[in-house]
């Protein structure tokens, strides 16, 4: 069984930037990674067929996402899923679920399924268990409880031992998911609602976090984004895909403003944070994080 994972894509993300081209937001950036993503799944580099393509979560950026996010996604969805079956999992931003919008929509295109509910499905011969986000551990643990002895569990959560940063989720602090959770017999979870990509175990499981397909704030301005491909037969292998991300600048002297490239995205920061430091970004191509008086309230601390 081959699946390619992508998950976190966020559409609809609108942020904007002094000195980006007119009507442009990251919700642009965000679509081109989302279709990016999904094009792995016919691309011939990756020496065989995809048995199915599941995203684990955050489809879009919040639960009243912009009606053009929803018809962009819509139309990619039933495009992919006339080549091969799409499953999607509820993440924490899609909290309301997937089947409202554009009028249940998504419950319309034939070979996709969605899983607003916990729900086993089959694919290649292997049950597959998926798993919508749950706030407190208690509820998602119920809630998976029926999907014992899944080959594959798909899930949006922080399970016990992820990384963002210096910071590790453990049993206990809020929504974490501890080994005494998982339903019996799963040994392999695919999972979003972690941007920066990283597997580990959890009691007898291991855990795949693909990672978001881009950078949503100036804290994952160093990850590599993109999204997985995972192949479980006797033994389970999973790969990282990489996708091109745009650049995201940190300044605070105007010697690092001097090498801030053409379109890259830029925070000023510390002794930078002046007029004349933000005009050479913006003469040497840069976007601009706005923090003046003198900006729209909508491009204030975007990325704080």
């Amino acid at each position: 069984m081959r699946i390619l994972h992508v998950t976190d894509t966020h559409l609809g993300i609108r942020r904007y930037f002094r000195g980006s081209p007119p009507g442009w937001s990251r919700a642009d950036d965000h679509f081109g990674a989302f279709r990016a993503a999904l094009a792995f799944a016919c691309d011939p580099a990756l020496a065989g067929p995809i048995d199915a393509v599941i995203h684990s979560g955050d489809l879009f950026d919040r639960s009243h996402p912009p009606a053009d996010a929803v018809a962009a996604a819509i139309s990619a969805f039933t495009d992919l899923a006339r080549q091969l079956p799409v499953f999607l999992v509820p993440g924490n931003h899609d909290r309301l679920g997937l089947m409202h919008h554009a009028d249940g929509a998504f419950g319309r295109i034939p070979g996709l399924t969605v899983a607003d509910q916990p729900l086993a499905v089959h694919i290649a011969g292997a049950r597959i268990g998926l798993v919508p986000f749950h706030a407190a551990p208690e509820a998602w643990a119920t809630a998976a409880a029926p999907l014992r002895d899944c080959d594959l569990l798909v899930a949006h959560q922080a399970f016990d031992g992820a990384r963002v940063g210096n910071f590790v989720f453990r049993a206990g602090h809020d929504e974490t998911i501890a080994p005494r959770h998982l339903p019996p017999g799963v040994r392999t979870i695919l999972c979003g609602h972690i941007h920066p990509r990283q597997s580990h175990t959890l009691g007898p499981a291991t855990v795949y976090y693909t990672g978001s397909t881009e950078r949503t704030a100036f804290s994952e301005r160093r990850e590599t984004k993109g999204c997985g491909l995972l192949e479980l037969d006797r033994t389970v292998r999973y790969r990282w895909l990489d996708l091109p991300s745009r650049p995201m600048l940190e300044v605070r002297s105007h010697d690092e403003a001097e090498g801030v490239t053409q379109g890259a995205l830029v925070r000023l920061a510390g002794e930078a944070l002046t007029r004349d430091v933000q005009n050479l970004v913006l003469d040497r191509g840069g976007w601009v994080v706005p923090w003046k008086p003198d900006v729209p309230d909508r491009q204030i601390g975007l990325f704080g």
